[in-house]
């Protein structure tokens, strides 16, 4: 017994003593799952394998692991995808000074396998981050978080544009109607002179199925009106002629930051105006444009370009494209629309940024 004891001893004292030398580790990487009612959390600890998957039941849970592994390493850093749940996680652990990064989701790896599930996501993501954080920048698609107060004048800007939507959808339904029946189509049928003469011919049941749909829409207008209001009330300081003040202010809303790009490539990324390219060994081919930036970005710089070339036709871009533009072949014209709209996209940018005037760049400027 007394042999057994002091072996024990001198077991502990062994693994007392490793630990000791041991310290913290370097780094602490943890991929999280977030979900309304669970979170998945698995670590890896300098170049271990990825350990097993914890379980909690809520972000205070969660943000309580986190908090231990400070105590045990020099650095963590955490990852979790952009979902419904937003930015509390996000800026929860960075005010307690843990770096934290949101990223795209990505599942092209369990479609591969046909597999997958909480477990599989969250030791991706902890393997990902190893990897990003160790110089593979392909590893994970970073989101680009906002601040709170650029959260809320993008959510602004949106929900300008989702009233627009609601009532293009609910005014398409009662035109669809007086199609069917044979009325034709009907520009903004709500409005009240218009519904006003709709009215003194159609059948009184097709009447009665509009009426249902017109206080909705007379109220989206309303909304509407006030929410561009507002967006318009926010432009201040000089911009191009032909540029609304609310598509001004929604195109900043959606970039965030001006500042954090560094080239023109990467600014025309992010309106997805760039071409798909397939090249290998000495051939090359490029089509037509990725698409992968921010859809709103791309629909207010198209919006803007056909406004520039009626109120700026002497702009750079607008000149380059003239013949195409005077042209009656629709697709080429579209083409110079994008092509236009990058350009105008990147000179924004080098606005913005003070890398060149307006006078530099061939754009007339107006006060907001």
């Amino acid at each position: 017994m007394k042999q057994y004891t002091s072996k024990a001893a001198l077991a502990a004292s062994a693994t007392e003593l490793k630990s000791q030398k041991q310290g913290k580790a370097k780094r602490i990487v943890i991929g999280t799952d977030v979900h309304k009612n669970s979170y998945q959390a698995a670590r890896k600890i300098d170049n271990a394998v990825v350990g097993a998957v914890a379980n909690f039941r809520s972000q205070t849970e969660l943000v309580l692991y986190v908090e231990k592994q400070v105590e045990q390493a020099e650095e963590v850093a955490v990852v979790y995808e952009a979902g419904p749940l937003g930015y509390g996680l996000y800026r929860e652990l960075t005010a307690r000074g843990v770096g934290c990064y949101v990223c795209a989701p990505d599942s092209r790896e369990q479609k591969r396998k046909r597999r997958k599930n909480n477990a599989i996501d969250t030791r991706n993501l902890t393997s990902n981050l190893f990897n990003y954080l160790n110089g593979n920048e392909r590893a994970l698609q970073l989101v680009r978080v906002p601040t709170e107060e650029q959260e809320q004048a993008r959510l602004a800007s949106r929900q300008h544009d989702q009233l627009v939507e609601e009532r293009k959808r609910l005014g398409a339904k009662g035109n669809a109607l007086l199609l069917s029946q044979g009325f034709g189509s009907w520009k903004n049928w709500w409005r009240a002179k218009t519904f006003s003469r709709l009215s003194q011919f159609i059948p009184q049941w097709v009447q009665q199925m509009l009426l249902s749909w017109v206080d909705i829409l007379q109220n989206l207008d309303e909304k509407i009106r006030a929410a561009k209001a507002a967006l318009a009330k926010r432009c201040s300081g000089p911009r191009p002629k032909g540029a609304g003040a609310v598509s001004v202010v929604q195109l900043g809303a959606e970039v965030l930051d001006w500042g954090r790009y560094t080239n023109p490539r990467k600014i025309g990324c992010l309106a997805g105006m760039v071409p798909s390219e397939w090249s290998t060994g000495d051939g090359q081919w490029q089509g037509s444009i990725t698409k992968v930036g921010v859809p709103a970005i791309r629909r207010i710089i198209t919006e803007m370009v056909w406004r520039i070339i009626l109120f700026q036709p002497q702009y750079r871009g607008v000149q380059k494209w003239q013949e195409a533009l005077r042209g009656s072949k629709r697709g080429l014209k579209k083409k110079a629309v994008v092509a236009i709209g990058r350009q105008l996209m990147v000179d924004l940018w080098r606005l913005q940024t003070g890398r060149a005037s307006a006078e530099q760049l061939g754009l007339v400027m107006v006060e907001g």
